[in-house]
């Protein structure tokens, strides 16, 4: 089990650094988090998040969803009526304005627009329908030093913790040679997890660097 806990103590240990350091250690690791959180790899894709459309209600904000989630990017949205799923459209939210501009039609879901950080569905549903999303999801740090099995710190643990040091030789440290090795070994990290990725979901995309 690997926590934030047992990173910093190895950045703290690894660096040679004191105790007092420890807050600036959690602060740069909490931004590695951020500055990762946008990009798509094998662990923060889902299909479990699933909601219940509420009879009239178009708009379904974010954290939407059990478990709660918020999207970066929304692959499927399967609305199931009976026995039988229905893939809806993705329509530009311009378009759901017109189309809902004083129409109260209810009926089956069909397309939706991403608006507000909200769902919205048209037509409004006329009864509650089960819905089923997939995608790219946020993963947020963990609320505390001693959380268990979040996936930065299971699945890419040496990413967040080459990117920590980098950033703390760089900015706190005034250690360039020492922030360029870190920075070339959160680049190897990376591009393992991409290649990862690429191997668990068979898209065999080669992905843009963020340098």
């Amino acid at each position: 089990m690997t926590t934030q806990a047992a990173m910093i103590a190895e950045i703290l240990d690894d660096t040679e650094r004191g105790a007092g350091e420890t807050d600036a250690v959690r602060d740069k690791i909490a931004a590695a988090i951020r500055y990762y959180q946008p990009s798509r790899f094998w662990f923060n894709e889902t299909r479990d998040v699933t909601f219940d459309t509420v009879p009239g209600q178009i708009d379904y904000p974010f954290p939407l969803g059990t478990p709660g989630a918020v999207f970066y990017k929304i692959d499927a949205a399967i609305v199931t009526q009976g026995t039988t799923n229905i893939d809806m459209g993705v329509e530009d939210y311009k378009v759901l304005e017109v189309l809902l501009d004083g129409n109260s039609t209810r009926s089956l879901p069909t397309v939706y627009a991403y608006i507000k950080k909200a769902l919205r569905l048209y037509p409004a549903p006329d009864v509650i329908y089960p819905v089923r999303l997939t995608g790219h999801i946020r993963i947020d740090p963990p609320a505390d030093d001693s959380e268990a099995d979040n996936p930065w710190f299971v699945d890419a643990y040496d990413l967040i913790m080459c990117r920590a040091k980098a950033q703390l030789y760089k900015h706190r440290w005034g250690d360039p040679n020492n922030a360029a090795l870190m920075t070339d070994a959160e680049i190897e990290a990376r591009d393992l997890l991409f290649s990862a990725t690429a191997d668990k979901t068979g898209t065999g995309v080669v992905r843009s660097t963020r340098y």
